[in-house]
């Protein structure tokens, strides 16, 4: 059996609609529809909702229109499923054989020893549940991303009863007692690790020695890799029901942890598959090309398949694999991927996922790959995003959900290529648009951190908490915060984002609607 199907049934929808279906047959302008879990049709395991009149294809379809993704009629492009590890790879074979050839793999057992493993909803809530959290829609659609919106010379029209997307901030206390309260509630939250979990995870340490910036290297454990960022998932679905994602890839190198429930996977390379696959801006480039522009999702609906308007995504090769508690999965950059998220345990209907990440530009490192752990807690990492929810040393950032910020290391790295004084110091930083006057007061701090300090001029610059502080409220000023955001009232939610279309109000909205089933 290559596909798990995990898929779920027909949940409470997010507002009072009637059952909709998602093609309109005799549409006048609209081409584009929300996908058929964010509407409420498809959010089951697939056994509960297989014989649905949704998935019925006339007479003459091609073979697996209508299907969801995995779907036996898809047996012909699969390609098996991925690498299974029991002990994971060493440095060495994860970077010349994994990350070198962008193939995921899986490590079975890999985080059993992690205190995560344990959590129960109350440890969380007394341990980080005044932390904010980012809540969405736990079945994903991004047409509203594209509303009103020229896309490759074609204007899109959408139907005047779409879902908006709506990104909302609350407590993860706040978001666990209502989903307790309310296992249909359809939200879920995807957001930034509050540090404190990691001394609750111990990961695995086979993505370790990449190189690292002249002077930058960890004390002690010069083998560490530069980590990017951190993420914390969590949702609670009724018995056959889950989670959906849209298809799409990111830009950095993720490994995701599970502590709670079951996630299934099925990819696809674009380096071979790209011709066969629609995406709705076509950033990807080979590498041949340089790299994607950016990351970017295709329309398909991976829950109900068009394959009349797609046939050749028929024949797009995929792999797939499923991990469960205990289990951690490697997922290179640039990798198509969709996913579904549910739990047959009995007892226990959350999934509950943690994720670290690197950049694509990161590389081996041989010269400091000894003595390298199997596991460390990620709390020992310099993640370069991985205080949450911060400080007020680094006032713009605090309490802010920093999801894909820029990476200020590299203003760290050219700053560190050539000793400099107060004056250049000043003109380096001024010129982000940083005020003076906190310029200054850090230059007074880094003299003052590195004054007895016997090291190299990189290694001052790297070690010197007032820089890293000064660069990070950079970056986050470069994100347009200029200050740090509030703390939530008990019980308090807010939307951050609700919105019909990105464009704006609801530019490209027509008269037309998802057909009634």
């Amino acid at each position: 059996q290559p596909c798990h199907c995990a898929m779920p049934t027909l949940r409470t929808p997010r507002f009072p609609v009637t059952p909709l279906l998602l093609l309109l047959v005799d549409s006048k302008k609209v081409e584009y529809w929300q996908n058929c879990a964010a509407r409420g049709l498809c959010d089951s395991l697939f056994h509960v909702r297989e014989q649905d009149a949704v998935h019925k294809s006339p007479e003459g379809s091609p073979k697996g229109h209508w299907k969801p993704l995995g779907h036996p009629d898809f047996l012909e492009s699969w390609d098996g499923e991925v690498d299974t590890f029991h002990d994971a790879p060493t440095p060495e074979m994860f970077w010349t054989k994994y990350h070198a050839h962008r193939r995921p793999f899986i490590v079975k057992g890999a985080v059993t020893e992690s205190a995560a493993m344990n959590w129960t909803d109350q440890y969380i809530m007394d341990h980080f549940g005044d932390e904010v959290a980012k809540v969405e829609w736990r079945n994903e659609d991004r047409l509203t991303d594209y509303c009103g919106q020229q896309i490759r010379g074609k204007y899109i029209h959408c139907p005047q009863d779409t879902i908006p997307y709506v990104e909302s901030r609350t407590s993860i206390r706040n978001f666990i007692q209502k989903s307790q309260k309310d296992p249909s509630w359809a939200k879920y939250i995807i957001s930034q690790m509050p540090d404190a979990m990691g001394k609750d995870w111990k990961v695995p340490g086979f993505f370790n020695c990449g190189k690292r910036f002249e002077g930058d290297r960890m004390k002690g454990k010069p083998w560490m890799t530069q980590m990017y960022e951190n993420n914390f998932w969590y949702l609670r679905v009724p018995p056959e029901k889950m989670g959906t994602s849209t298809i799409h890839y990111d830009m950095n190198h993720q490994v995701m942890c599970m502590f709670a429930g079951k996630k299934e996977w099925i990819m696809w390379d674009l380096r071979t598959e790209s011709q066969k696959v629609p995406m709705w801006n076509e950033y990807y480039r080979a590498p041949s090309q340089g790299k994607p522009q950016g990351s970017d999702d295709s329309p398909i609906d991976g829950e109900r398949v068009d394959l009349k308007r797609w046939p050749e995504f028929g024949s797009a090769r995929w792999r797939n694999t499923t991990i469960e508690k205990g289990d951690c999965l490697y997922l290179p950059a640039h990798l198509l991927h969709y996913v579904r998220s549910w739990s047959d345990d009995p007892e226990d209907h959350r999934i509950i996922a943690l994720m670290t990440m690197f950049q694509s530009e990161e590389s081996y490192d041989p010269s400091y790959c000894k003595d390298v752990p199997s596991h460390s807690y990620l709390s020992d990492y310099d993640v370069m995003w991985g205080e949450f929810p911060g400080s007020m040393e680094v006032p713009r950032c605090m309490n802010h959900v920093k999801m894909g910020y820029p990476n200020w290391k590299r203003m760290l790295a050219k700053l560190a290529k050539k000793e400099v004084g107060e004056k250049a110091f000043v003109k380096f930083w001024a010129k982000e648009g940083y005020p003076k006057k906190r310029v200054k007061a850090a230059w007074q701090r880094f003299v003052s951190d590195v004054a007895s300090e016997t090291m190299t001029w990189a290694e001052k610059v790297f070690n010197s908490t007032a820089l890293t502080n000064l660069a990070k409220d950079v970056a986050c000023g470069m994100e347009g915060h200029e200050g740090p955001e509030r703390k939530l009232r008990e019980g308090e939610s807010w939307d951050a984002r609700n919105e019909y279309s990105l464009a704006g109000d609801y530019k490209g909205y027509t008269d037309e609607k998802h057909e009634e089933l």
